[in-house]
C-alpha cells in the first residue's frame, strides 16, 4: 500500500479543479490561470455578439447571452476558471436604485442617492426574485 500526499495528488488536478483548490488553500502544481471578462473584447465572436445585440445589460441579463459571452475566452484559451459576463452594477435595480449602461460612456445613474431619506427608501435584495437571470447563468455555467 503506498501512501499519497497531497503534493502528489496535485499533479493529477484536472483544469477544472485547479481554481476550486486554489481556493480552498489546497496544494496545486501550478497557479490557476482565468481570464475577466474584459479580456474577451478583443474576440471576434464577442465583437459580433456585441453588435447584434448592442445593449450592454441585454447581453448580461440574458442568461445564455451571458453563458455564451462568459465562455468565449474558455473557448479560446482553455483556462482554469470562468469568470461570468456580468456588471458589478447587476444587483442596484434589485434594491430600487435603476441605472442603465450607455456603450462609450459606461452606467448611469438618473437619480443618484443622496439623501438619508433615499437610502431609506432601498429595498432589502431578493435574488432569486429580482435577478433571476444571474441564478440561470451560474448554473448553465457550474
Amino acid at each position: 500500500m503506498t501512501l499519497t500526499t497531497s503534493l502528489d495528488r496535485s499533479s493529477q488536478i484536472n483544469n477544472g479543479d485547479r481554481l476550486l483548490w486554489a481556493a480552498r488553500n489546497e496544494p496545486i502544481n501550478r497557479p490557476p490561470v482565468w481570464i475577466m471578462r474584459q479580456a474577451g473584447r478583443y474576440l471576434k465572436a464577442y465583437r459580433n455578439l456585441r453588435q447584434k445585440y448592442p445593449s450592454f445589460q441585454k447581453r448580461s441579463e440574458t442568461p445564455d447571452l451571458a453563458v455564451e459571452i462568459s465562455l468565449q475566452p474558455f473557448h479560446a484559451f482553455k483556462p482554469d476558471g470562468v469568470i461570468m459576463f456580468s456588471d458589478i452594477l447587476t444587483p442596484l435595480p434589485g434594491i430600487g436604485i435603476p441605472f442603465e449602461i450607455i456603450e462609450s460612456q459606461g452606467p448611469i445613474l438618473r437619480q443618484p442617492i443622496r439623501s438619508q431619506t433615499q437610502v431609506d427608501a432601498l429595498t432589502p435584495l431578493e435574488p432569486d426574485v429580482t435577478l433571476p437571470f444571474v441564478r440561470q447563468t451560474l448554473n448553465t455555467l457550474r
